[in-house]
């Protein structure tokens, strides 16, 4: 993949001075690749951007982590981590130097409060005993979210070595905040979606929404998410991609991420999708190294971004700029091009 003439983001057309605009279906159809980084030898294992768009990070196989500046579109940190590696990776609230990270020890199964300004940890957390499936830091208070392959989602306090709280589940669990803090959503190892008060989450969940209806093959959700708006839940499988009504519990739509002959390698994990930040569209990786834009609530495919060689595992919309950074064989950072070039 290589970026497009014209669309180079270090020349100075930076995502902040090109993007402040409202996103639209011509928007998104116009993306073009801007920028093409080939740091990570190997696949990225986590990104997310901060709260603020001005930094995205990244993890991957290769036990490094990169830090780039969105409004210079250059790298500005590169971090390692031999002795655990580093898998899942998000930013905490408000801040743009800390964020917790999961290990890749096939042993030491830990999360990890890193401050990246000193590279150094601030706190190491311990509960979990086996691979971290799933972190989810509330967007105000100081605290965050795990789940594991260990049966578990676990409520942590960032100033606490221990969790505060346990909720046992029947197989591998995810858990996930909304946009606002007041609900979480968790997988527990069935084909069923559990919704807790985040406040009042010891009297246990206070509904929960069965998928069995509208799940094929694969029961287990392998990624849960509210949307911005706070209306809708993403739920991933192995082989589907459904939006969820969050009050309800309805299927809304599903996306097509699958072709015929598509076949999942076992113990594959599918590709992480994700919601631009006004609700609008939802984005995703699908075999064969494409990555599909759809409309929220009716799945219609708006746009197919091609380039990649290998199946996107991440692919996010920045939370305040018109920008797509996609993650596969490269990190590809993708910007509106009014000439609508190709890749």
């Amino acid at each position: 993949m290589a970026a497009t003439g014209g669309l180079s983001l270090a020349s100075g057309t930076t995502a902040a001075t090109a993007s402040k605009v409202k996103l639209s279906d011509g928007l998104v159809q116009n993306l073009a690749v801007g920028k093409v980084y080939r740091d990570h030898k190997g696949p990225v294992t986590g990104m997310n951007f901060t709260y603020d768009g001005q930094f995205l990070v990244t993890s991957g196989e290769d036990n490094s982590v990169y830090v780039y500046s969105c409004e210079r579109a250059s790298r500005a940190r590169h971090l390692r981590c031999e002795k655990y590696g580093v898998s899942l990776i998000r930013f905490l609230h408000n801040d743009r130097d800390c964020a917790v990270a999961a290990s890749r020890s096939e042993t030491d199964h830990l999360l990890k409060y890193w401050d990246f300004h000193d590279n150094k940890y601030l706190r190491l957390f311990r509960s979990h005993t086996a691979k971290v499936t799933s972190v989810s830091p509330h967007p105000y208070e100081d605290m965050f979210l795990s789940g594991s392959e260990d049966k578990s989602v676990l409520l942590w306090d960032l100033r606490q070595d221990r969790p505060v709280a346990k909720i046992n589940g029947q197989g591998t669990t995810m858990a996930s905040f909304d946009q606002q803090g007041l609900v979480f959503a968790a997988s527990v190892g069935q084909p069923k979606i559990h919704l807790f008060d985040t406040r009042n989450y010891a009297k246990g969940e206070f509904t929960s929404f069965d998928l069995r209806p509208h799940l094929k093959a694969d029961l287990v959700a392998q990624h849960v998410q509210f949307s911005p708006c706070g209306k809708f839940l993403l739920v991933r499988t192995a082989s589907q991609l459904l939006l969820i009504d969050a009050f309800d519990g309805e299927l809304i739509c599903e996306y097509v991420v699958s072709s015929p002959g598509d076949q999942e390698k076992p113990g594959q994990l599918a590709p992480v999708p994700g919601f631009s930040p006004d609700s609008q569209y939802v984005i995703s990786g699908v075999s064969g190294g494409d990555v599909c834009v759809w409309s929220t609530t009716n799945a219609r495919l708006v746009h197919r971004l091609e380039g990649h060689t290998a199946t996107p595992s991440r692919t996010a919309f920045s939370p305040v700029h018109a920008l797509v950074v996609t993650a596969a064989e490269t990190l590809a950072w993708w910007i509106p091009d009014s000439s609508a070039a190709t890749v």
